[in-house]
This record gives structure tokens, C-alpha cells and sequence, in this order.
């Protein structure tokens, strides 16, 4: 039987430059990072080794499998599990990705034009919240003070506009890059709740009332001296920058969409990545570095992972932000929402299923439906979850699906042995 439609291929996870980086080098890194990494990029965290141990289970059926079932051709296919690794794993954060996108259009934003703000600081600066990653809220909340202020000014005291606001650690070479993307209406709203459009931004107004907060809010931490601040704020190049593009109409669901996701997009991308096996040796391709002179990064594997760790947030820890019209509690008060949440909470509850997202999500980005067999193009219907060890042994093993089996490891990759500044083993003698 022919089929019309577009045939999903799962993706092959071993194949990926990036596994065979984490799993050839991981432990290695581990070893290694309290000696050569922690002085750059600080202490290892716990959720970096997990995120990363995470990843190499992703998409990898040993570790787990849903099956799912064609009753018309009786064909049968396994779905591996997905790590859900935060900023890592570029399969699971773009599905992450276009679901955010999806609930902050349908949900969140009013119906208005929307601008993209991008608010940057100098380099003296950045290596500041490397250290202390908590000062990373204070950089939403000084972005989002700073849009607030801009607009009210203009507008007038009681107007307040809608504004989301997501911290973004990498820049184009995924270097340590700690900046604020802004999603704000064009203009704001009364008390009324009528709308009221801006008709141009000011951007180096913008970046004087950012540059101001900032360096206010980090002398209040601690963070920098009021001797620094007073420097920063007088010299002939101000450092900061800020970036403010043109309207968009909310009649452009696209747009504002593509502009969603490029708000909490991925650190790195996978096609720029090149991994050169032979030469223990990785390159990272982008756009020119003005300050580099070059478009692309040369390394060791060691120091990319590093430096990809840096951009792994703290649990607990979010990168999006919503102020003013957007914030929760103004949310909550918007007429009709007290109505359909008492609906909600008076409707009987119903027994939970299986969520289809991952579907969806996966037909969205590649235009073809994992639920549809291959065969004979009839439904796929899930029909066990694979979890137990035993038996996703025993499943493999009848299907020939089996991974080799690998040789005993070594006592280096088991005892992480002492190293030098240089990574190499410091010989330890019995006394």
C-alpha cells in the first residue's frame, strides 16, 4: 500500500557528534574538572553530571522503551524514552521549546503588537554571574525594570505594559555570555485596560535605564564596588547595548511564535558542531566574532563540555520571566479567568492518559506523525511501557536489538585518580 504522507525516521542517538563526545570523554571529565576546570568555570554542580549521565540514556532503547502497536498489519515499534535534560539535549529541549512557544501564545499574550528587546553588558561583568548564578534573577528583573520604566515615561505613570523576559548564557561561539531577551508589547496598558501603542523605542534610552539598574542592583549585592559602577558608567564606551527590532502584529501568529522559540532556543546547535574523532579535536561554527576575528571555535573535548556545562541552569532555577502585565497574579485577575477556573475545579475528575505532545511536537518539526505505521499508514496505538531491565533485555535479545556487550571497564574510569593543573595522573605511593 502506498503512502501519501511523510514517514517518520527516529533518530539514531549514537550516531549524534554530541553522544559520542559525552560518552567517550565523560568520565574523563569528571576526573579532571577540580584540577583544570574549577578555577574558569567553578565547582562542578551536582545537576551537571546528572544532566549528563541523563543524556546518554536519551533515545537509546536499552534504557527503556514504550511499544506501540499497528492492529492493522499487527507491526510493532519501540519508541526509546527521552532524558528531559534542561539546556542540553537538542531533542528534548526543541520539543520543550515549541510547547513553551505554543502555551505563551495561546495563553499568556494579549492580542497587541509585540517587540523583541536584547539587552547585553560588558565583558568585565559577565564572569560575575558565572560565580554566583543567583544574581541571574536580578539580571531579568533590572531588564524588565528598565522596558517598564522606558514605557511609562513615555506614557505615563499608570501604564503598564506586558513583558517577558528570558536569560540567555551563551553567545555564538557558546561562550559564557549572560544576556536578557525581551518579549514586551508595543506600548502599554491602562488601568482601564484599554492599549495604548508606542509609536518608536529609544534604544539607547533603553540601555541607559538597564546599565543604571544593573549596576545599582549589583552594588547592592556585593557583587562590584560603587567605585567600579562609577567607572563603568564613565567610560567613553558604555559597554552595555541594547538591540530593539521592529513591531510585530499579533495577527502574525508565525512570527510571534518564531520569536518565542527563539527566546528559549538551545545554547549551541547541533549542525554547526563538528566532532574530529581521530584528532580529539571539536569545532564550533557560527558567525563572525568581531572581538575573535574568526567564525569558528577550535577546542578539546574536555574544554567543550565545560564549557556546554556552564549553560546546564540549577534546578529550580527558571530562565523565563513574566513582569508587569504578564506577571501571575495580574494574569490571574483578567476577567473571565476566576470564571473558567471555578468550571474547571466543578468538572468531575476524569482518569489521566498517557499525554500525545511528544507527538505532536515531533510532527510539527519534522512534518511527519510518529503515530502512523510505517507499513500500511494505519494508526499506532501505545500498548505497554517498558521499564524493567529484564525485560527490556529480554525484548532485545528476541529482536536482535541487543548493544554488544562492552569490555570490563578500566580502574581509571571506576577511581577517579588525582590529577595536575595539566590533567595529568599524580602517582600516589603507599606510605
Amino acid at each position: 500500500m502506498e503512502i501519501s504522507c511523510r514517514v517518520y525516521r527516529p533518530r539514531r542517538a549514537r550516531e549524534s557528534p554530541l553522544y559520542r563526545l559525552v560518552e567517550q570523554h565523560l568520565e574523563e571529565l569528571l576526573r579532571v574538572w577540580p584540577a583544570r576546570f574549577v578555577r574558569q568555570h567553578g565547582p562542578l554542580r551536582p545537576v551537571v553530571e546528572r544532566v549528563l549521565r541523563g543524556f546518554l540514556t536519551c533515545g537509546i532503547v536499552s534504557h527503556g522503551f514504550a511499544r506501540l502497536w499497528c492492529p492493522t498489519c499487527r507491526t510493532s515499534v519501540l519508541c526509546p524514552f527521552s532524558c528531559r535534560g534542561r539546556s542540553f539535549c537538542p531533542s528534548c529541549e526543541k520539543k520543550r521549546q515549541l510547547l513553551w512557544a505554543e502555551w505563551l501564545q495561546q495563553e499568556v499574550l494579549a492580542p497587541v503588537p509585540h517587540r523583541h528587546v536584547v539587552l547585553t553588558m560588558p565583558r568585565l561583568l559577565r564572569g560575575i554571574f558565572r560565580k554566583r548564578r543567583e544574581l541571574l534573577l536580578d539580571l531579568s528583573q533590572c531588564a524588565a525594570e528598565a522596558s517598564a520604566e522606558y514605557v511609562r515615561r513615555r506614557l505615563g505613570p499608570d501604564c503598564r505594559p506586558g513583558i517577558v523576559v528570558s536569560i540567555a548564557t551563551a553567545g555564538d561561539l557558546v561562550q559564557w555570555h549572560p544576556h536578557a531577551h525581551l518579549l514586551t508589547t508595543d506600548g502599554a496598558f491602562s488601568n482601564d485596560g484599554a492599549f495604548h501603542s508606542l509609536e518608536s523605542w529609544d534604544a539607547e534610552a533603553v540601555m541607559e535605564l538597564f546599565r543604571e539598574r544593573l549596576l545599582a542592583r549589583l552594588v547592592e549585592r556585593h557583587a562590584i564596588s560603587e567605585d567600579l559602577a562609577r567607572k563603568l558608567v564613565a567610560w567613553p564606551r558604555p559597554g552595555f547595548s541594547s538591540h530593539i527590532a521592529g513591531a510585530i502584529p499579533f495577527e502574525n501568529k508565525k512570527a510571534i511564535e518564531d520569536l518565542a522559540c527563539y527566546l528559549v532556543r538551545a545554547p549551541f546547535s547541533l549542525q554547526k558542531l563538528v566532532y574530529l574523532d581521530g584528532q580529539q579535536a571539536v569545532l564550533y561554527r557560527s558567525r563572525l566574532n568581531p572581538s575573535l576575528g574568526r567564525n569558528f571555535e577550535a577546542m578539546d573535548p574536555l574544554e567543550w563540555l565545560a564549557r556546554l556545562a556552564d549553560h546546564i541552569p540549577d534546578p529550580g532555577r527558571h530562565r523565563t520571566h513574566f513582569y508587569a502585565h504578564y506577571a501571575n497574579r495580574v494574569r490571574g485577575e483578567r476577567p473571565g479567568e476566576e470564571e473558567r477556573r471555578h468550571a474547571d475545579e466543578a468538572e468531575p475528575p476524569t482518569r489521566r492518559r498517557c499525554s500525545s505532545t511528544w507527538a505532536r511536537l515531533i510532527a510539527k518539526v519534522f512534518q511527519a506523525d510518529p503515530l502512523v505505521c510505517r507499513r500500511c499508514g494505519g494508526p499506532l496505538k501505545v500498548v505497554a511501557y517498558i521499564t524493567d531491565s529484564l525485560a527490556i533485555r529480554q525484548i532485545l535479545d528476541h529482536l536482535h536489538l541487543s548493544p554488544p556487550e562492552k569490555p570490563p571497564p578500566d580502574i581509571r574510569d571506576v577511581v577517579r585518580l588525582p590529577v595536575d593543573e595539566e590533567g595529568r595522573e599524580i602517582e600516589v605511593r603507599p606510605a
